[in-house]
């Protein structure tokens, strides 16, 4: 039952990890193969009857918070910005950004956020939750490039 977990769901774990950890491809496989270290370890006290992949992603999600309190970024402190005294963005500025979003855009970007169950928000949706977070990311990076505009910066694609 293992191995067909394993070659079921590695990718699809691999490809969460990696996007949850900004594209660490190393961290992320670090992450996995934990995941899957765990599951061969707790093999034996699993409902296997049960749908596997709620168990996988919260494992996953275990092993990413572990993995960031381990490794956590150093901050160069020369590139820390001065707090300025007035926000960047008013409640206007911000809701125009959102505005740009379209309907369907703005009610999955509200539910994230809102909602504390990822899981049931991807499943309502139908789709997975590797799904969910690669939609969050878009809708990010659009509302980023418009951030950016909007102060008048330039952004240049990478």
């Amino acid at each position: 039952m293992y191995n067909k977990i394993l070659s079921a769901h590695y990718t699809e774990i691999l490809l969460y990890c990696c996007v949850r950890l900004n594209g660490d491809r190393f961290a992320a496989e670090d992450c996995t193969q934990e995941v899957f270290l765990t599951l061969y370890r707790k093999q034996e006290t699993l409902d296997f009857s049960k749908e596997i992949r709620p168990w996988l992603y919260a494992a996953a999600d275990m092993e990413i918070k572990a993995y960031r309190r381990k490794n956590p970024k150093s901050v160069d402190i020369e590139t820390i910005p001065e707090p300025s005294a007035e926000p960047e963005f008013t409640q206007a500025q911000a809701e125009s950004i959102l505005d740009t979003l379209n309907s369907r855009e703005r009610k999955l970007i509200e539910n994230y956020y809102s909602q504390t169950d990822r899981e049931t928000l991807a499943k309502n949706m139908g789709i997975s939750m590797n799904a969910l977070y690669l939609k969050i990311k878009r809708i990010r990076q659009k509302l980023s490039k418009l951030y950016h505009t909007d102060k008048g910066e330039k952004h240049h694609e990478t």
